[in-house]
């Protein structure tokens, strides 16, 4: 052969190898859209999935921080009461004392000195009801272990056993919380 006839065929040899390798890549690039596709949509699935844990986290996050927000507050409101009922129940035998004060100077009654004590008596009477202080005076009630104090019983005619039938000391509630119980005579 001549060494165009060579010549002629090297080439024609090339535009072969070329026309196979573009058949080739081009098979290979559709292989390859085929799988960006199928690699972007399981990356569009990770990502969605991720998002979809963030927004979850956020709203427990969001949820805690609302039950925290929520607990302080009933805490600082407890507290505050407690407070209340410590101050309450040191001040409740300055109320006995004027109270019994009051009662020794019925004898006095036009006194300056009983004038004065009788306003203090008001004056503290109407603080405690503003805080929310109420008396327990339960003359006519059955005995409750909770809210009284038996230090006395006696037989009574008409009168069932168990029922108070006299109050020797005031007993005091703070809401429904008994600040100091009454102490009571009760039937037998």
């Amino acid at each position: 052969m001549s060494d165009t006839n060579e010549r002629d065929v090297t080439e024609e040899i090339i535009e072969n190898e070329e026309v196979v390798d573009e058949s080739t890549s081009s098979s290979s690039d559709e292989g390859i859209q085929e799988e960006a596709p199928k690699s972007e949509e399981n990356e569009l699935e990770r990502l969605q999935m991720q998002v979809r844990e963030l927004e979850n986290r956020l709203l427990r996050t969001y949820a805690d921080m609302e039950n925290l927000r929520r607990r302080t507050k009933l805490e600082k409101e407890e507290l505050a009461s407690f407070a209340n009922a410590k101050l309450i129940t040191d001040l409740l035998p300055v109320l006995d004392n004027l109270e019994l004060a009051l009662k020794a100077g019925e004898t006095h009654e036009g006194s300056d000195l009983v004038k004065g004590v009788n306003m203090v008596f008001k004056q503290f009477v109407q603080v405690f009801d503003q805080a929310g202080v109420t008396t327990l005076d339960p003359v006519g009630e059955p005995f409750d272990p909770n809210r009284h104090e038996a230090v006395m019983s006696e037989p009574v005619e008409d009168t069932e056993a168990g029922i108070v039938i006299a109050t020797l000391r005031t007993g005091y509630l703070l809401g429904e919380k008994v600040l100091r119980p009454a102490m009571v005579k009760v039937s037998s």
